[in-house]
Protein backbone atom coordinates (compact mmCIF):
# COMPACT_ATOMS: atom_id res chain seq x y z
CA UNK A 1 0.00 0.00 0.00
CA UNK A 2 1.40 3.40 -0.96
CA UNK A 3 1.74 6.36 1.36
CA UNK A 4 -0.17 9.37 0.00
CA UNK A 5 0.37 13.03 0.82
CA UNK A 6 -3.07 14.62 1.08
CA UNK A 7 -4.50 18.09 1.59
CA UNK A 8 -7.78 18.69 3.39
CA UNK A 9 -9.99 21.02 1.30
CA UNK A 10 -11.74 22.19 4.47
CA UNK A 11 -8.82 23.35 6.66
CA UNK A 12 -5.92 23.17 4.11
CA UNK A 13 -4.07 20.76 6.44
CA UNK A 14 -1.46 18.50 4.80
CA UNK A 15 -1.10 14.95 6.07
CA UNK A 16 0.06 11.47 5.04
CA UNK A 17 -2.20 8.45 4.77
CA UNK A 18 -1.36 4.81 4.03
CA UNK A 19 -4.14 3.61 1.69
CA UNK A 20 -4.79 0.90 -0.86
CA UNK A 21 -4.82 2.23 -4.43
CA UNK A 22 -8.48 1.24 -4.77
CA UNK A 23 -9.40 3.35 -1.69
CA UNK A 24 -7.42 6.46 -2.62
CA UNK A 25 -10.52 8.51 -3.49
CA UNK A 26 -12.63 7.36 -0.50
CA UNK A 27 -13.40 9.96 2.19
CA UNK A 28 -10.90 10.01 5.06
CA UNK A 29 -10.84 11.80 8.40
CA UNK A 30 -8.58 14.84 8.52
CA UNK A 31 -6.27 14.64 11.58
CA UNK A 32 -6.40 18.44 11.98
CA UNK A 33 -10.08 19.39 11.72
CA UNK A 34 -11.58 15.92 12.27
CA UNK A 35 -13.98 16.18 9.34
CA UNK A 36 -14.60 13.29 6.96
CA UNK A 37 -13.57 14.77 3.61
CA UNK A 38 -12.54 13.74 0.13
CA UNK A 39 -8.88 14.79 0.27
CA UNK A 40 -6.85 16.15 -2.61
CA UNK A 41 -3.87 13.90 -3.30
CA UNK A 42 -0.62 15.76 -3.83
CA UNK A 43 2.11 14.89 -6.29
CA UNK A 44 5.36 14.43 -4.42
CA UNK A 45 8.76 12.99 -5.24
CA UNK A 46 10.26 10.31 -3.05
CA UNK A 47 13.89 9.21 -2.85
CA UNK A 48 15.25 12.00 -5.02
CA UNK A 49 18.99 12.54 -4.81
CA UNK A 50 20.50 15.88 -5.72
CA UNK A 51 24.21 16.49 -6.00
CA UNK A 52 25.48 20.04 -5.58
CA UNK A 53 28.64 20.95 -7.45
CA UNK A 54 28.69 24.68 -6.71
CA UNK A 55 27.67 26.55 -3.57
CA UNK A 56 26.16 30.03 -3.71
CA UNK A 57 27.64 32.65 -1.39
CA UNK A 58 26.08 36.11 -0.99
CA UNK A 59 28.20 39.16 -1.81
CA UNK A 60 26.31 41.45 0.59
CA UNK A 61 23.75 41.36 3.40
CA UNK A 62 21.05 42.52 0.97
CA UNK A 63 21.82 39.66 -1.42
CA UNK A 64 21.72 37.26 1.53
CA UNK A 65 18.16 38.42 2.31
CA UNK A 66 16.84 38.44 -1.26
CA UNK A 67 18.92 35.93 -3.18
CA UNK A 68 21.05 36.33 -6.28
CA UNK A 69 20.09 38.61 -9.17
CA UNK A 70 17.71 40.93 -7.29
CA UNK A 71 18.03 44.65 -8.01
CA UNK A 72 16.40 47.73 -6.55
CA UNK A 73 16.69 50.08 -3.58
CA UNK A 74 19.02 48.82 -0.89
CA UNK A 75 20.68 46.12 -2.98
CA UNK A 76 23.88 48.01 -3.87
CA UNK A 77 26.95 47.48 -1.71
CA UNK A 78 27.36 50.34 0.82
CA UNK A 79 23.92 51.75 -0.04
CA UNK A 80 22.21 54.22 2.31
CA UNK A 81 19.68 51.54 3.11
CA UNK A 82 21.56 48.44 4.13
CA UNK A 83 18.88 45.96 3.04
CA UNK A 84 15.73 45.58 1.03
CA UNK A 85 13.87 45.52 4.35
CA UNK A 86 14.71 49.24 4.68
CA UNK A 87 17.11 49.75 7.51
CA UNK A 88 17.49 53.50 7.20
CA UNK A 89 20.86 55.10 8.01
CA UNK A 90 20.00 58.78 7.96
CA UNK A 91 17.89 61.81 7.07
CA UNK A 92 18.69 61.67 3.35
CA UNK A 93 16.39 58.70 2.85
CA UNK A 94 13.85 59.16 0.05
CA UNK A 95 11.28 57.12 1.97
CA UNK A 96 11.66 58.64 5.44
CA UNK A 97 12.31 62.19 4.23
Amino acid sequence: MPLYDMRCPSCEGIFEKLLAVSRRDDPVECPYCGQSVEPETMITARNVQVSVTEQWRPRSQAEQLTGAGVTGPGTRARAGRSSVLHVCKGGNCSLCG
